[in-house]
C-alpha cells in the first residue's frame, strides 16, 4: 500500500509539475502564427516577416510570424518589377489562453511570456502591386492594395502541407505514463472480490484509489513513419496495481483494539501486467508545431494476480501490534488479448524532444502523458 502510494505521489507530482509549466495556448498555438497571403501578382515575390525571409515564392503562400510584439507588426513583400504596401497585423485574444488560465494556472504565465495569449486578428490577406495604380487615384486606393480576404479550408490545408519540410524524422521512441481505467481492471476486481466477499473484507483506506481500482502503466514504444499520414511500430507496457483490505476496520485505533480484543484479517493485492502490441497510427492534422493522430494497437497481455491474507491476534505481550496466526496466498497467471484504441493523440514540439499525450482506452489506460524523441 505504501509502495503504491509513493509511486502515485511521485507520478502525480511529475505530472502536476509538467502541467503547471505547460499551457494550452503555447502547446496548441506555438510561439509563431500562420499568415496566408494571396494576390494579383504575375511573378515570384520575396516576403520578410519577423520569423524570417521567404525568397522567390509564388502566391498564394503561407508564412510565419513571431507572436512577440504581434500588434502593429509589418510583413514586407517585394518583387523584381513591382512594389507593395506592407501588411500590418493586428492582434486579438487567443481563446486557448483562457483554458490555460482556468485549468493550469501557472501555465497562463507561460502564455504571457511567449505571447501565446494573442493571435492575429486577421490571418488572410490579398495584396496588389502599388505601381499598377495610376498616380491620380493612388492616394484614394492605396489602402486597398492590402485587403483582408477569405480562403477555403481546403486551400489553407494545402498550403500548410506545402509548408511542412519534405524531409522529416522517420523514427520515434516515446515513454509515457498511463492512468485511469485499464482493460485489466475488471479481471483484477473479479479476482479480488471472489476472495474478500466471503470473508467480509473491505478496502483499508482510499489512498490507492485516486484513479479508481486501476493500474498505473508505464509504456515504451517505437514507431516508424511510412509517410506523413501513416506510421507503424510496437509498444511494451508494464502495469501495477496494489491495495490493502481488512475485515475489522475499527481495529485501526489503539482504543478500539483494547475494547475489542480478538483477531483481524488483512489482505494485500499486488497485481501486475505486461503487454506487447504492434501499433498503427494515422496523422490527421499536422503543422510544424504539433501533430494530431489516432492509434490502434492489438497484441497480448500477461496478467499476474496475487493476493496475500494474514490473520493477526491482538493481546500478545511480546508483539504490541499483535501476532500472526495464519497466512494464505492466492496466485493466478493468465494470458489475454491486449488492445489500445486512442481516438485523440497529440505530439507537440519543434525539436527532437517532444511532448506526447493520448486519450483512449485499453491496456495503457484512459490518459497517457510523456515524451517522445524523434530522429
Amino acid at each position: 500500500m505504501k509502495a503504491l502510494a509513493s509511486v502515485i505521489s511521485k507520478s502525480l507530482s511529475g505530472l502536476l509539475v509538467a502541467m503547471s509549466f505547460s499551457s494550452c495556448a503555447t502547446m496548441f498555438s506555438g510561439t509563431k502564427a500562420d499568415i496566408f497571403i494571396d494576390g494579383d501578382v504575375d511573378e515570384p515575390v520575396t516576403i520578410n516577416s519577423s520569423a524570417g525571409e521567404y525568397k522567390d515564392v509564388t502566391l498564394p503562400t503561407l508564412v510565419e510570424v513571431k507572436r512577440r510584439h504581434l500588434n502593429g507588426q509589418h510583413i514586407q513583400v517585394s518583387s523584381e518589377h513591382h512594389s507593395f504596401d506592407d501588411i500590418v497585423l493586428e492582434k486579438t485574444f487567443n481563446s486557448w489562453a483562457l483554458a490555460s488560465a482556468i485549468f493550469y494556472g501557472t501555465g497562463f504565465f507561460v502564455d504571457l511570456m511567449t505571447n501565446a495569449v494573442s493571435k492575429p486578428k486577421y490571418d488572410q490577406f490579398f495584396i496588389m502591386p502599388v505601381d499598377t495604380l495610376s498616380t491620380a487615384d493612388s492616394h484614394l486606393r492605396k489602402r486597398g492594395t492590402v485587403m483582408v480576404s477569405a480562403m477555403e479550408p481546403e486551400a489553407r490545408a494545402r498550403l500548410r502541407g506545402q509548408q511542412l519540410p519534405v524531409r522529416f524524422p522517420r523514427h520515434e521512441v516515446n515513454i509515457t505514463l498511463g492512468v485511469a481505467s485499464n482493460q485489466a481492471d475488471r479481471s483484477t476486481k473479479r479476482f479480488v472480490d471472489d476472495i474478500i466477499q466471503p470473508r467480509h473484507m473491505e478496502t483499508d483506506g482510499q489512498c490507492g484509489d485516486i484513479f479508481g481500482d486501476s493500474y498505473i502503466v508505464g509504456k515504451m514504444e517505437y514507431h516508424y513513419r511510412l509517410n506523413r499520414k501513416w506510421d507503424i511500430g510496437a509498444m511494451m507496457a508494464w502495469g501495477y496495481s496494489s491495495e490493502n483490505y481488512t475485515d475489522e476496520y475499527f481495529y485501526v485505533t489503539e482504543e478500539n483494539k483494547q475494547n475489542h480484543p480478538g483477531t483481524i484479517t488483512q489482505g494485500f493485492s499486488k497485481c501486475r501486467s505486461f503487454s506487447f502490441a504492434p501499433s498503427v497510427r494515422y496523422t490527421w492534422y499536422e503543422t510544424p508545431t504539433y501533430r494530431l493522430f489516432s492509434r490502434v494497437s492489438m497484441g497480448v497481455m500477461r496478467h499476474h494476480l496475487r493476493y496475500d491474507i494474514e490473520e493477526w491476534k491482538y493481546g500478545n505481550e511480546n508483539q504490541p501490534y499483535g501476532s500472526i496466526i495464519s497466512k494464505e496466498n492466492f496466485d493466478e497467471k493468465k494470458w489475454r488479448m491486449a488492445y489500445q484504441v486512442s481516438p485523440i493523440g497529440m505530439c507537440v514540439g519543434t525539436g527532437p524532444l517532444k511532448f506526447v499525450a493520448e486519450i483512449g482506452y485499453g491496456c495503457l489506460g484512459v490518459c497517457n502523458v510523456g515524451f517522445a524523441f524523434s530522429f
